[in-house]
């Protein structure tokens, strides 16, 4: 699993133990929980500190490409019926978060000019929301 920073943290005058900071600090949005144990160099505690953080809602976790491709997608067909189809194929290619963020906001582009200017806006919406 992948976690990231709270952006909205509930607590405010959290005071982290060098060992809590350590795992804090690598949860980006990017590594994995593993990759989180190996380089903070705590091993099995990380573990443990990684479920600390998240019970007290300090880290989130990020969904992966498929979970966000699937939301993506379902849009798209609710919102364009069959004339979604090419533009879910194109989602469904897409490999990393990263990959997929970028072909999702080509795509509400381009739906937003040639298809439907509100469905176009509204995935948009939703790909910001989904990715930040």
């Amino acid at each position: 699993m992948v976690f990231r920073r709270n952006p909205n943290p509930p607590e405010a005058g959290w005071k982290p133990t060098p060992e809590e900071w350590r795992v804090y600090v690598l949860c980006d949005g990017r590594r994995t929980e593993e990759e989180v144990a190996r380089e903070s160099g705590l091993g099995e505690e990380a573990y443990l500190v990684l479920a600390t953080l998240l019970k007290r809602g300090l880290i989130l976790p990020v969904e992966g490409p498929k979970e966000l491709c699937r939301k993506l997608t379902d849009l798209l067909k609710q919102r364009l019926g069959p004339k979604a189809e090419p533009f879910v194929r194109r989602l469904e290619g897409c490999e990393s978060r990263e990959s997929l963020e970028e072909e999702a906001l080509r795509v509400a582009l381009k739906v937003k000019l040639t298809l439907d200017r509100k469905a176009g806006e509204e995935l948009e919406k939703t790909i910001r929301e989904l990715f930040r």
